[in-house]
């Protein structure tokens, strides 16, 4: 009996043991093609800005506003994930969910509850070029990218924000497509509005073209949007923004300027369109491979009715790498409203004509 019971044993432990290696076989088979056919990364990565800002005439009472610039001077806080998966042959599917935070709470720094209110897309991509969809930047972002002289730091300060339109800067429901030919990058948007029997109400049609050599960039792109009348109104009015610019790149400097044209429709009772033109222009210093300085100037002038706002800011950065990722910055400007704009409480809140800031910091990338 133990001898019979043991040849049986001894059986059924070849017998598991050759299912077990199968098994592993064919397991390692299906891994082997997956790795070889679809590789896929997920990257968690972010941002961190603290530092303080001085503001003269900051106040209503004409006093200087300290404050920590909890939100980032420099550079937006943030934090978020990029997913790209392989599928071969050219073509991948990826996915970016990126969220802001207030360094100095932790809060989001937003009160309408979105967490990833920065970024939240999935697209996928090959040599046609790249298409995303979902909440992202406006076409306008990406466009002027290429000349815009502070690369969209300072943005509380410069008048980045504001050129690129849509949602600080964001449209929702967003389809965004580039491709790179060449040269050439050939850009196209479309947003839905998401209102219920109506196609075009809080929809956005967008197209541009951006030329990209060692020495000179150029970009030229055009903007449709259908704003709402009002938050409960079936009714939209028209927006159209024109924008063009360039850069110049001579050794360690880089010279750019741009152009935006808005014109938007307004209701009935009130004549004519709501024009805000852009100018900006700067220079890009590259003085060592750790210090860099910039200087630009950026002004906005809004008609409406046949009255006139104007906003002008001079600003000059400077920038030193204490290692790949971290970086100190300082900066000195001064804005200048006029016209209507220097009571208009949503862009100059301290109601004075003239101000001048003075901001430093340290920004870390991980």
């Amino acid at each position: 009996m133990y001898k019979k019971g043991g040849a049986v044993g001894a059986a059924r432990v070849v017998m598991l043991t050759r299912s077990l290696a199968a098994m592993t076989l064919v397991g390692f088979g299906f891994t082997a093609g997956n790795t070889a056919h679809a590789q896929s990364s997920v990257t968690l990565y972010g941002s961190l800005d603290g530092g303080l800002r001085n503001l003269v005439n900051g106040t209503k009472a004409g006093g200087a506003a300290l404050s920590m610039a909890s939100n980032g001077t420099y550079n937006s806080n943030r934090w978020g994930f990029i997913g790209k998966e392989d599928l071969g042959g050219g073509y991948y599917v990826r996915f970016n969910l990126e969220a802001g935070y207030v360094l100095s709470t932790g809060q989001n720094n937003n009160t309408n509850n979105q967490l990833f209110q920065r970024t939240s897309t999935v697209g996928f991509g090959g040599p046609f070029g790249q298409v995303d969809i979902g909440r992202q930047f406006t076409l306008q972002h990406f466009l002027t990218k290429d000349f815009e002289p502070f690369d969209f730091h300072y943005l509380s300060i410069t008048e980045a924000t504001a050129v690129s339109g849509g949602n600080t800067g964001r449209d929702d429901n967003d389809i965004n497509y580039h491709g790179n030919f060449g040269p050439w990058v050939l850009r196209g948007e479309v947003a839905v509005g998401g209102v219920p029997g109506s196609v075009a109400q809080g929809s956005v049609l967008a197209g541009g073209l951006n030329y990209r050599t060692e020495t000179v960039k150029l970009g030229a792109g055009y903007t449709h949007r259908s704003n709402p009348l009002t938050a409960t109104s079936s009714q939209f009015f028209n927006n159209d923004q024109y924008t063009a610019g360039g850069t110049l790149s001579v050794g360690p400097v880089d010279m750019m300027a741009g152009y935006s044209l808005d014109m938007q429709a307004v209701p009935a009772n009130v004549r004519g369109k709501t024009r805000n033109q852009y100018l900006w222009g700067g220079v890009r210093y590259q003085v060592t491979r750790f210090f860099n300085a910039t200087a630009a100037y950026y002004d906005n002038k809004n008609t409406t009715a046949g009255v006139d706002g104007r906003k002008d800011v001079a600003i000059l950065g400077i920038v030193y790498l204490l290692s790949k990722r971290t970086e100190l910055y300082a900066d000195i400007d001064y804005t200048h409203f006029t016209g209507v704009y220097v009571k208009n409480a949503s862009l100059n809140a301290s109601g004075h004509e003239k101000q001048t800031g003075i901001s430093f910091g340290i920004n870390h990338w991980f």
